[in-house]
């Protein structure tokens, strides 16, 4: 769109072709594109392609260089390597543009043999002025000296935010049909041994729970996703928070209690057994069968995890407290982004006692901004990043090949437009090896020659306004499982609040606008509950005429189950006495 701000400039999105990679012989060829977000036309002119031919040796370095604070035409980029003539860019337009620089114009002199990254700008001026430039790099490889870094990848397998504990039938069926959410997901990570895949209880038990109903595209994709040999992990339920809920001070960590089964979708489940009779034979343990038995929450759930008592909260959302609080919960090992820990060169480490495997944060941030690309222009420039960032790793410690691990996004689930794509490119790449999440974690095995760095948690709460309404959501959740004691079934209100608590608490709620809206409606109907689908009417003066008389109270259900309660009559003074003072009723449902 046409912006008439006047500070609208010209936006430059280039890169080098082949992931940014260039070999000795080879011309540098360099696209993208200028866009021209103006009122005004941006005169014809010419780019002026600037190469540093030093490497660079942090990845601090390169971090700056690609996200400069800002730029002038007074910068110093570099020596200049090509001058091309660029077109004319009219008003609210984009135009495409490629440059090749001859490898002859490359030259790196005496450090030819050097393998490594170099910064790369393009500068584009017309008019007698500079309209912008373009930060970039590429790795230089001339065949020897390369040294690989190990990159494990870590994907959690879930679908986007809702209310629903359970995913129903009908999305079920388009996430799994051929192109569906899920199904691109599993297809694009299947059998990958460096990528690491957390699962989603959530999916598998709204998989499972149809029995006989269930879509044939779940049942087949369930199939596929257990004959995966990625590594797994179970996430939490919903891939729900944890350390909101930790810092919202959780008793306890939070799982599904029950699960709304309906026995008629599993017809050859055994029924109950009338009291005091035997059926002769044992009751059949759960299964993994679709209508097999009458599954209950473990059975929903089960899968064989290669991985088992991991915790993944969200990056860069701990303090120190919440490792206790997963331990207790049987999570022994936590996944935390570097920004949160005090420096450690190790994808593994110990914090106090715990064991923690460290993402990188900035190869997840450029991995993930690769596979969320929205254009191939921006792809290609995240591409060269992530290619150039990995290769600086290898020569920030030469003396030793290092295991780094990334992680996938968890804000737009099964959004990636070009997840496939760039693990494709990641694999091509001659610096990059891929690692298991097991490898990565070979440093915690008594007796392993990796010994894993030791670390400190650098804290990073979640924002006090989520904790506070978390801590509200779980008051309501404590006070509708109190009142739930009034049901036949309490599991009815505890089963379904605690599903629903658990989908509102999912990772990728942040930034979603209806999250508040949600959480009133799970507010609300939790009190509609405890104050108002249970009552004693309100009745009149009542006058005795005897010595003897019955009191009349009516109570009120509204809810869609039976209920059992007690009402007590307390006398005021001795004038009068109450025979019966606490009387059981049992009252249908509304």
């Amino acid at each position: 769109a046409v912006q008439s701000t006047e500070a609208a400039t010209a936006v430059l999105t280039f890169a080098p072709a082949a992931n940014g990679a260039l070999a000795p012989g080879q011309d540098l060829v360099i696209a993208g594109t200028v866009a021209n977000p103006t009122t005004t036309a941006i005169p014809a002119g010419t780019a002026t392609i600037v190469l540093n031919r030093a490497a660079i040796r942090s990845r601090a370095e390169l971090s700056s260089w690609l996200a400069p604070s800002s730029t002038t035409s007074r910068d110093s980029l570099g020596t200049e390597v090509l001058s091309a003539a660029t077109p004319a860019v009219p008003a609210g337009s984009t135009v495409p543009m490629q440059f090749t620089v001859p490898a002859a114009s490359i030259n790196f002199g005496t450090r030819a043999s050097a393998w490594g990254t170099r910064t790369l700008a393009i500068r584009i001026a017309g008019g007698g002025s500079e309209i912008g430039q373009a930060h970039s790099s590429i790795v230089w490889n001339p065949g020897t000296g390369v040294q690989q870094t190990r990159l494990g990848l870590v994907m959690p397998l879930t679908v986007p935010p809702s209310a629903n504990g359970l995913i129903p039938s009908d999305l079920l069926a388009s996430y799994t049909a051929d192109g569906g959410l899920l199904s691109r997901q599993l297809d694009a990570v299947f059998d990958q041994p460096g990528i690491a895949i957390g699962i989603d209880p959530r999916v598998l038990a709204s998989i499972r729970i149809l029995g006989e109903s269930t879509p044939p595209s779940a049942a087949a994709w369930l199939l596929r996703l257990k004959a995966a040999s990625n590594d797994s992990f179970a996430l939490g339920y919903a891939d729900s928070d944890l350390a909101a809920t930790s810092q919202a001070k959780a008793t306890r960590l939070l799982t599904p209690t029950s699960f709304p089964i309906d026995p008629t979708l599993f017809p050859e489940a055994p029924r109950a057994t009338p009291s005091g009779q035997s059926t002769g034979t044992p009751t059949p343990a759960p299964t993994d069968a679709v209508g097999a038995v009458l599954p209950d929450p473990t059975s929903l759930q089960a899968f064989t995890y290669t991985l088992p008592a991991i915790a993944w909260p969200a990056s860069g959302s701990v303090v120190e407290r919440d490792l206790d609080r997963f331990e207790t919960g049987g999570l022994t090992t936590t996944i935390l982004s570097s920004d949160n820990l005090s420096y450690t060169p190790s994808s593994a480490a110990l914090v106090g006692r715990h064991k923690a495997l460290v993402s990188d944060d900035g190869l997840s941030s450029y991995l993930n901004t690769a596979v969320g690309a929205p254009t191939p222009a921006l792809w290609e420039k995240a591409m060269a990043q992530l290619s150039s960032a990995i290769a600086v790793v290898s020569l920030e410690h030469p003396a030793a090949a290092r295991t780094l691990l990334a992680t996938l996004g968890r804000s737009r689930p099964g959004a990636d437009p070009r997840l496939a794509q760039t693990l494709a490119a990641l694999a091509g790449l001659p610096w990059a090896a891929s690692a298991s999440l097991s490898e990565v974690s070979a440093a915690f095995i008594t007796g392993s020659a990796a010994l894993p760095a030791t670390a400190t948690v650098t804290a990073k709460p979640e924002s006090a306004d989520r904790i506070a309404t978390v801590t509200t959501l779980l008051a309501a959740e404590t006070a509708a499982g109190s009142f739930s004691s009034v049901l036949t079934d309490p599991s009815q209100i505890t089963g379904e609040r605690r599903l629903t608590l658990l989908a509102l608490l999912a990772n990728s709620w942040p930034g979603d606008d209806t999250w508040a809206a949600e959480t009133k409606k799970y507010l609300a109907k939790s009190d509609r509950y405890v104050t108002k689908s249970v009552t004693i009417a309100r009745s009149s003066t009542t006058v005795f005429t005897s010595r003897n008389s019955p009191l009349p109270i009516t109570v009120t259900n509204q809810l869609p189950w039976p209920i059992s309660v007690y009402v007590t009559v307390r006398s005021p003074s001795n004038i009068i006495t109450i025979d019966k003072d606490r009387v059981e009723l049992v009252v249908e449902a509304q």
